[in-house]
């Protein structure tokens, strides 16, 4: 693919804005991983010894819930960033894209000055979206160690919760959410990770 195929260009537009999106199923698990940490917390309380085990899993919990909340804001905040540079190259190949048929079509020093900017324009843009999505490749894989975390606590909490008699049931609800968020979080990772080594692919 070439940058000033305008089609191409678009469609890997489309794809940051899809990123974006997929923030929102991302933070939206961390915060419910954060609240069941807390209820988890409260249930351990009233189960007393014989939730012993299941309270230090409560503050794993609590831990990297936060931890993917504190990425995932980081994301977002880098996404608007992003979301800019994407529809600046948008523009600027598009422009590339017609002073390259006009080049073909005229030719002075003037329309090849204007041709050599908007290359320069382009290149730059594309420079500027590859850097913020190596940044925002490093904030999705830190929240995936941390799912492959959750994804153990989920296996452990479950063992303890099999130890907590009456309130097994409640702690072993929490052990499953855990799992299930987990994996709806890894897979919008992976999605992202994909469509992003698909873009820097592009942009080389």
């Amino acid at each position: 693919m070439t940058l000033g195929d305008d089609a191409k260009v678009v469609e890997n537009f489309v794809r940051v804005a899809q990123i974006i999106a997929n923030l929102e199923s991302i933070l939206t698990q961390a915060k419910n991983l954060s609240l069941t940490a807390k209820n988890a917390r409260v249930v351990a309380l009233r189960a007393g010894d014989a939730a012993l085990g299941f309270k230090p899993i409560t503050n794993f919990i609590d831990e990297f819930s936060e931890q993917t909340i504190a990425s995932t804001t980081k994301i977002a905040e880098l996404s608007n960033q992003l979301f800019r540079v994407a529809h600046k190259l948008v523009r600027s190949s598009q422009y590339f894209h017609q002073m390259n048929e006009l080049r073909t079509l005229i030719k002075s020093n003037q329309v090849d000055a204007m041709y050599q900017q908007a290359l320069k324009s382009q290149r730059r843009a594309a420079s500027q979206l590859s850097l913020a999505l190596s940044e925002l490749e490093n904030h999705f894989e830190d929240i995936q160690k941390q799912m492959q975390s959750a994804e153990y606590i989920a296996v452990t909490s479950r063992v303890e919760a099999t130890n907590a008699g009456d309130f097994s049931d409640s702690l072993q609800s929490v052990s499953d959410f855990i799992a299930s968020a987990a994996k709806t979080i890894k897979t919008a990772v992976v999605y992202n990770l994909s469509e992003i080594h698909t873009l820097r692919g592009v942009l080389k």
